[in-house]
């Protein structure tokens, strides 16, 4: 009953959002993404397990199932932190798999709707068609972001931070759009251990950058004080609440020291490797010297953004993966030729987001052993890669029709005369 409600809220969602009811071509994009996602849902529900549900959607539908009919819920983060909202959610409405399914479609469809803010926010809006199909239409979003699992969440509350910190800077309003981008910031956070520590470089990124540079990086405002102050809370709260051991969270000091961050990396990887599986990489970061780590984190961060490579390829779904491999690579290309182009705020605007683009795939990267769970982290960022991306290859694909299209019409022209 409540699952079909949701079935219905997705649907109907854009209606009540301007952007969409101005454009017939977007609601009908919007329509088409939500028929596939509920396409992969129901099947998923009721014919057979989906690639990409078969481990840790089912684990964590087992596990908020117990939990629900336990009533035992505790405040928790990371994987036991979803379990126990799910739970909750399925202690007030009934499980099932659908349900928790249309949750995490829920997600990606208020994630279009912010996408399509931040594109406005960005003056992009006129390629906002081809970025929602971007975005939304790649294998691993379809698959990953219609079953039970974490990433449709840790993508919304990534769009929704970066949203309201662009707002921020944009109206420099700090009072309001800072309180959200923080809260959505330690939400997304609570979601993944690793996103913590995202989470921990994001705000105070966010909290310096400029985008108004006439009015000097010193100057003495009342917003900076107010930044400022954010940051030094935030730190001083974290620190008090693990202290106390309320909350689950890496210890705030290993985000200032780098040795224990390349430790705890390299522990991360030994444990993954425990399980080798067919799609393992498997590339250890070499701690010797600063050399090795440097190298080593390269290459890793390189089988981390662009497995499979070809020869890797053995079936079908290795297949996609690489497709959507390469496709991360054109987007990149593009998008630093996107960031060649403009100039002022907006360029100052699209390199923030570059910055977390490639600092949260470095993050995942350090700790990922297989293009298996590769392919999941890189759904949480691969937005970014839409937005800055996707303008450009759109043009250069314009460019490539209409340069086919007058080719044809010459060699027309051409045959016209002979026989003339």
């Amino acid at each position: 009953m409540y699952a079909l409600i949701l079935f219905l809220v997705i649907g109907l969602l854009p209606i009540f959002v301007r952007e969409f009811r101005s454009s017939g071509q977007l609601m009908l994009t919007y329509w088409f993404l939500i028929a596939l996602h509920q396409s992969v849902a129901i099947i998923n529900t009721f014919v057979f397990v989906v690639p990409g549900a078969e481990s840790d959607s089912l684990k964590f539908h087992a596990t908020a199932v117990a939990r629900a009919e336990a009533e035992v819920f505790f405040f928790a983060t990371g994987a036991r932190g979803f379990e126990n909202i799910l739970g909750l959610v399925y202690r007030l409405f009934g499980s099932s798999v659908f349900l928790g399914s249309q949750l995490s479609i829920l997600m990606f469809a208020i994630s279009c709707v912010v996408l399509i803010k931040i594109l406005r926010l960005l003056e992009l809006s006129r390629y906002k068609v081809s970025v929602m199909l971007v975005f939304g239409a790649i294998p691993s979003v379809l698959l990953f972001g219609s079953v039970i699992l974490r990433e449709s969440y840790e993508v919304l509350f990534f769009m929704l931070t970066t949203y309201f910190g662009l707002r921020m800077l944009i109206e420099r309003n700090i009072t309001v759009y800072g309180f959200f981008m923080v809260m959505s910031a330690l939400i997304m956070g609570m979601f993944h251990k690793g996103l913590f520590y995202f989470s921990a470089f994001l705000i105070p990124l966010f909290m310096m950058w400029n985008i108004y540079p006439s009015s000097g990086w010193l100057t003495i405002k009342k917003e900076y004080f107010l930044r400022v102050l954010v940051i030094l809370t935030l730190i001083l709260s974290t620190i008090i609440l693990k202290y106390f051991e309320y909350v689950d969270l890496p210890i705030p000091s290993s985000l200032l020291n780098a040795k224990n961050f390349w430790e705890q990396a390299v522990t991360y990887q030994k444990n993954s490797l425990t399980i080798p599986g067919r799609a393992t990489y498997g590339f250890p970061i070499d701690l010797s010297s600063p050399f090795t780590i440097a190298h080593t984190s390269f290459v890793l961060y390189l089988h981390y953004l662009f497995e499979p490579f070809p020869w890797h390829v053995k079936n079908i779904f290795d297949v996609g993966a690489s497709i959507e491999s390469l496709l991360r690579l054109v987007l990149i290309g593009f998008s630093l030729k996107h960031l060649c182009r403009v100039h002022g705020v907006q360029f100052r605007l699209l390199f923030l987001l570059l910055i977390l683009f490639f600092t949260m795939s470095f993050i995942w990267a350090m700790g990922t052993t297989n293009y298996g769970t590769a392919i999941r982290h890189n759904m949480v960022s691969w937005w970014i890669l839409a937005i800055t991306g996707t303008p450009l290859l759109m043009e250069s694909l314009s460019r490539i029709r209409l340069g086919s299209a007058l080719h044809r019409c010459m060699g027309f022209l051409g045959q016209a005369k002979k026989i003339s």
